[in-house]
């Protein structure tokens, strides 16, 4: 055949070439031997049938007509006769022009094959069936789904695993396909899908991780809990392979809490959930965080069967609110209501608590419905309104926190969850204090005594003044009556002059007993600041009063002690009638006016 190709003008040689594969005919291309065999179409009444057609002899096989054959797509078969009859190239003809492919006689077929038309069918004939995949092309397979085939392991080397299945067929999987899981071992079971059969051992070649894909994706579902390793980080997330699988893991759905560098998670093994699942293009979609939640719901609701109401727990608080903390006992986040921190009075939560700090806590309610649980923290401790009376009695002295300031006063802490009043008025014995910011301070620890406890009211009042000796139950004995005491002038007013007779004791000169002459203004007699000398007149202990006088002593009259020795003032005059006879002063308990005169 080499020599037919190499030397196109030669003979062929005497044996006959193989000749080509016939093609499928198709109804615009019929062969000659088809038109030959074909039975002719049945006589019309109107005339006589026509005449068959002869077939047209068969050329030898040539390198010219072959190569023509190939260009054209011809479907009439070529070869060579026993006699070695030469047939003319209707080819070379079809080639040198219009003219010459007229001359030339077609079957009607093949005519209409070379103008682009279809020849008309006759009645009685029908179009020639497909033939079938062993005449020609064969159809195009419908692709089978895979067998799963269960077998044991019988050998395992460095590179393969042989595994013998069911059927008796025997084989190995690459090593390689166990990457991230177990090592294999001799006489488990397998699941494999038979992949080819190696052409030079003719060992079968069986493939796990193709049989782990068809068995995933036949059986996952939405809501499946499945673990993988972390192979990568996209764009958008994660790359996980489940048993083979490509999955998804947005990084949304990471972690509970956000996470600032998620490509720690690469290499680590990871359980998801399934989320969304498109089998057509094999996509899946999973998520940590989902589970997270669920395995927290889940350990919640297993700690909330635990806890029973009343007993004492310690815990640690997790979080800080507005209305209370949070405080995880037993992996369950209780709620510390502010109301139940302190048996005080209600304060912020985060003045009260610290976020990590470990609380021993009370259990109120558990509710086992909706897995909540509520605690509290002055419900760990004792009331102390229940034993305040007897700790803290009337006079003692104790040592106070100053929690904040009022007008009226300052409120103090006795201890955690016990606070007391401290009024205004009990601040000194002898200052006027206009706020108690003049004397304290938040924060300070100070001494008082206690004065008042109320437990059905809850109300403790403290004083700070009755630590220090109240220098008015001595004024007596330091500032006798008329005796002559030395001052500082601390305030002039227009009625009068202030005089600091003792450290915080201050009595008042009046304008008439500042001179024995007239005066009209108290500051032509003293200024502020001058030391004066004065006597003392009047002292009321009860109101806390001293009346003091810059006048000289007068002297007694004869006969009449001074009032120094009898320690008696001078009684006042009586009251002289008004002009007229109208008295000042009316009798009302007897029969008529008393007081007037006739």
């Amino acid at each position: 055949m080499n020599d037919v190709f190499n030397n196109p003008t030669e003979p062929a040689p005497a044996e006959t070439p193989t000749p080509l594969e016939p093609m499928e005919p198709s109804p615009a291309h019929v062969s000659p031997e088809a038109f030959a065999n074909a039975s002719p179409p049945p006589a019309e009444e109107s005339g006589p049938a026509p005449p068959a057609p002869e077939p047209v002899p068969e050329a030898p096989a040539t390198a010219q007509s072959i190569t023509a054959q190939g260009e054209e797509s011809s479907t009439c078969p070529t070869g060579a006769d026993s006699a070695g009859d030469a047939q003319p190239d209707t080819s070379a003809d079809l080639k040198a022009g219009p003219e010459a492919a007229a001359e030339t006689p077609l079957p009607p077929a093949e005519s209409a094959s070379v103008s682009g038309e279809a020849a008309p069918v006759p009645p009685s004939e029908e179009p020639a069936a497909a033939p079938s995949s062993e005449a020609g092309a064969p159809a195009e397979a419908v692709s089978a789904p895979p067998q799963i085939q269960h077998g044991k392991i019988t050998r395992v080397t460095a590179e393969q695993v042989f595994v013998v299945i069911e059927t008796g067929q025997a084989g190995y999987v690459p090593l390689i396909e166990f990457a991230g899981q177990p090592l294999p071992r001799v006489g488990d079971d397998i699941s494999v899908i038979v992949d080819r059969q190696d052409e030079k051992t003719g060992d079968f070649i069986f493939s796990k991780r193709q049989a782990d894909e068809f068995t995933f994706w036949q059986s996952v579902q939405p809501g499946d809990i499945l673990e993988g390793v972390v192979t990568g980080m996209n764009k958008g997330g994660l790359d996980v392979d489940i048993g083979g699988a490509r999955a998804f893991l947005p990084s949304s759905q990471v972690d509970m809490r956000r996470m600032h560098d998620i490509s720690v998670l690469i290499g680590e093994h990871v359980r998801c959930v399934v989320t969304q699942v498109d089998r057509t293009t094999m996509d899946l979609v999973v998520s940590r965080r989902k589970l997270q939640e669920i395995e927290k719901q889940e350990a919640r609701k297993q700690a909330v069967e635990q806890i029973q109401e009343g007993e004492i727990r310690t815990g640690t608080v997790s979080s800080i609110t507005d209305f209370g903390a949070f405080v995880n006992i037993g992996g369950v986040d209780a709620l510390l209501h502010m109301s139940d921190m302190s048996w005080g009075r209600i304060r912020p939560p985060a003045e009260v608590v610290k976020k990590g700090q470990e609380l021993t806590v009370k259990v109120l309610k558990v509710d086992r419905v909706n897995g909540k649980v509520s605690v509290g923290l002055k419900q760990a401790k004792p009331n102390p309104w229940e034993y305040a009376q007897e700790k803290y009695p009337e006079g003692s002295r104790v040592k106070v926190k100053v929690l904040r300031f009022a007008d009226f006063g300052a409120f103090v802490e006795l201890e955690d969850g016990l606070e007391a009043l401290l009024p205004i008025s009990e601040l000194s014995w002898t200052r006027r204090i206009g706020h108690p910011s003049d004397i304290l301070k938040e924060g300070e620890e100070r001494e008082v005594v206690v004065l008042k406890v109320d437990p059905a009211k809850r109300r403790i009042s403290v004083g700070l003044r009755q630590v220090e000796p109240n220098p008015w139950d001595t004024i007596e004995q330091q500032c006798p009556l008329n005796s002559m005491v030395q001052g500082k002038v601390t305030k002039i007013m227009d009625y009068g002059a202030f005089v600091e007779i003792l450290p915080g004791i201050e009595g008042l000169v009046h304008i008439s007993a500042l001179s024995d002459r007239r005066v009209k203004a108290v500051s032509d007699v003293v200024k502020e600041g001058q030391e004066v000398n004065v006597r003392v007149i009047k002292i009321d202990k009860e109101n806390q009063r001293v009346s003091l006088s810059m006048k000289p002593e007068p002297a007694p009259r004869k006969g009449q002690p001074a009032a120094a020795e009898t320690g008696k003032a001078t009684e006042k005059k009586k009251h002289r009638p008004a002009r007229g006879g109208l008295s000042s002063h009316f009798d009302w308990m007897g029969d008529g006016l008393r007081g007037l005169k006739g």
